[in-house]
């Protein structure tokens, strides 16, 4: 026997847009099951973003500056549909946060105090306090007061039920118990971040592994420029004890805030104004070719010229980079010290194609958040990412209780599912003559996407690490984890590091399909950008993936 419970709405994914899901979902008066692969809140990306959330709320500005700011650094990919639901939705949705208890900086009048970010053509970057972590804690607290909404934490999804083509619940492996389960919903919703966890040098947790997104693949939902990676430029690289650690250079360099610099590894400045993501990361790619990056192969922030005097430095440092304290805790003054950082795998833009109401091309399936692709682009403005997780969060809630309204449960036995999981579980327990943990797998993946798939590609590299990610696969049958109870983690890796190699064959297969440069897709043998941009849409057909170019959405 197994557990199976039924809900109206089943919610994956426990960070922000999975939370706002939750939450807008239960207000409409549906029953709601939210799971989350750790303790919700307080695992996934979001708790590790930075303090940005974008909103037209300054006079002068408006909706209209703040979509077109949008597409504009998609460079060519941002479908206009959601860019425009994107702009008139967050403001109402950042004073729903500020409802639920988030707290932001303010000005003496008590207005939001706002800060100007590439690509922004007027200041509209709200500070929330404590980043990521304090939005997160908001939801967290607002979704706890809510009765129709049945928490699950410690569950990692291993598959999806379809019945007829309809996305009807899930099967999912409870880490504490070691227990196969089953949620049968009306509609599922999807939120469970990016795939980060493919590249090495990522400031994102380890559970950024993308599986889920391979299973909507394999169950027939259409997936857009998994090619686009967007790497932070601003990344500790050094010392060890902060590698990972996201130091905001949007406030470092803005001579309104910090008046800092970037310097290469001869100290020379090499980067002048305030450059978009992907610009910057231009610039360093040109450094470390010459070969003046960085010991580490980035470069240097440094402070000790900054306009400011020491004793508004230090006001301003405190107030606008929550990472001043850690830093200073490791040993590094960013008033006095030089900091060395490096691009990273910090966001992805590529993933489930929704409309603008978070509805795919699976019927009883929606998606919010870094899971969905076709948003952003090929770039991202800072903030809009915290924005994103709160407007399609609730739009894409809404649209799975229009969707749950109007259908039953279906008639499932699950049985064969629930045992197909088991029998997998006990053969990865198996001793093997030659066998291999998850971890060392991930650890040989993660090479090759950075050598073969990493910042620069071309048809030699990606064909490359095409050959090897395959190659790579076939040790899966070798697969080997140690045998526990109860807090079977080991279990998740090896589920995890499935379905990481199955997407990173796909992000490599869209690389290969977009011949071009565009944002954050460096292709050295293709450096020109085509003048009118197209989705790389990838499917699953008849057993096979499938990559189409599609149009972009144009208003």
């Amino acid at each position: 026997m197994f557990e199976t419970k039924k809900t109206d709405i089943l919610v994956i994914g426990g960070g922000g847009a999975g939370i706002k899901a939750a939450i807008a979902a239960a207000e409409q008066g549906r029953q709601v099951v939210l799971l989350s692969k750790g303790p919700l809140a307080k695992t996934g990306i979001t708790p590790v973003a930075g303090e940005g959330i974008e909103g037209a709320v300054n006079a002068g500005d408006s909706v209209e500056m703040h979509f077109k700011d949008t597409v504009t650094a998609g460079r060519g990919l941002a479908d206009q549909d959601l860019a425009k639901a994107l702009a008139e939705d967050s403001v109402e949705r950042i004073k729903e946060l500020e409802a639920y208890g988030a707290k932001f900086k303010k000005k003496e009048d008590g207005t939001f105090a706002t800060s100007v970010r590439p690509g922004q053509s007027h200041s509209r970057n709200l500070f929330i306090m404590g980043g990521g972590w304090g939005l997160a804690a908001s939801l967290h607290k607002k979704v706890a007061q809510l009765p129709n909404v049945f928490i699950i934490d410690s569950a990692v999804v291993t598959r999806f039920l379809v019945r007829d083509d309809r996305v009807i619940g899930v099967v999912y492996l409870n880490t504490n118990s070691g227990e196969i389960r089953v949620i049968q919903a009306k509609a599922t919703l999807l939120a469970t971040g990016g795939y980060e966890e493919l590249w090495p040098f990522t400031d994102t947790p380890p559970d950024a592994t993308g599986e889920t997104l391979v299973m909507v693949y394999q169950v027939g939902a259409q997936l857009v420029d998994l090619e686009m990676v967007l790497y932070y430029p601003g990344v500790v690289v050094y010392p060890p004890a902060a590698r990972g650690w996201l130091v905001q250079y949007e406030y470092i360099l803005n001579p309104d805030i910090l008046d800092g610099r970037v310097l290469n590894g001869k100290e020379e400045v090499f980067v002048e104004g305030f450059p978009a993501r992907d610009e910057f990361i231009k610039a360093i790619r040109q450094e470390v070719k010459k070969g003046t990056a960085s010991p580490h192969g980035g470069f240097f922030v440094d402070l000790t010229h900054s306009k400011y005097p020491p004793a508004v430095l230090t006001e301003r440092i405190t107030a606008w980079l929550h990472q001043f304290g850690n830093l200073l805790n490791v040993g590094i003054d960013l008033r006095t010290d030089k900091l060395e950082m490096a691009p990273a795998a910090h966001y992805c833009l590529g993933g489930i194609k929704i409309d603008e109401h978070g509805r795919t091309n699976v019927p009883g399936l929606f998606a919010a958040g870094e899971i969905t692709g076709n948003v952003h682009g090929a770039n991202r403005i800072s903030g809009n990412a915290l924005s994103e997780t709160q407007v399609f969060g609730r739009r894409a809630a809404l649209s799975a209780c229009q969707f749950a309204a109007k259908v039953d449960f279906a008639v499932v036995a699950a049985e064969q599912e629930v045992l197909t999981e088991y029998r997998q579980i006990d053969e990865w327990k198996q001793d093997k003559e030659y066998a291999v943990r998850p971890i060392a797998l991930k650890s040989r993946l993660k090479t090759i996407m950075d050598q073969y798939v990493g910042l620069e590609r071309n048809e030699e590299s990606l064909n490359t690490g095409l050959r090897k990610v395959r190659d790579l696969r076939k040790t899966l049958s070798f697969l080997k984890v140690v045998p526990h109870k109860r807090y079977c983690y080991e279990v998740q890796e090896a589920y995890e590091v499935r379905g990481m190699l199955a997407l990173a064959e796909i992000v490599i297969l869209s690389a290969l399909a977009r011949q071009e440069t565009r944002g954050h897709h460096f292709r050295t043998d293709y450096p020109q950008t085509e003048a009118e941009g197209q989705h790389t849409l990838i499917s699953l057909q008849q057993g096979e993936p499938k990559v189409t170019a599609i149009p972009v959405t144009k208003l």
